[in-house]
């Protein structure tokens, strides 16, 4: 992957990867770092603020992701778990819900 698309719902954390706004925060090394990363690592990186309301799926694994964690890590490599399934096929164009 030499070109990518970086989503989040963080305004704060797209300000400081695509600004030097930030730079003098307490996260400015570490968005300094990351930029840095992105101009090395990708040819094109493009990064977008995208409501939480339109990434439900992201959200919601990054959300039980979280929980594992807490409890303990779980791996499933042969199967989709039925909440994720039914997560992708609401976010489907043309899903209602």
């Amino acid at each position: 992957m030499t070109r990518i698309v970086l989503e989040t719902d963080a305004s704060n954390l797209h300000k400081g990867l695509t600004s030097d706004d930030l730079d003098r925060s307490t996260e400015g090394g570490l968005f300094r770092q990351i930029r840095n990363f992105m101009n090395q690592v990708f040819d094109r990186c493009v990064v977008r603020v995208c409501p939480r309301s339109c990434n439900k799926v992201a959200d919601s694994l990054a959300a039980h992701g979280a929980n594992v964690v807490r409890s303990g890590s779980v791996v499933f490599m042969n199967q989709v778990l039925e909440f994720v399934a039914n997560l992708v096929s609401g976010d489907l164009p043309g899903a209602s819900g």
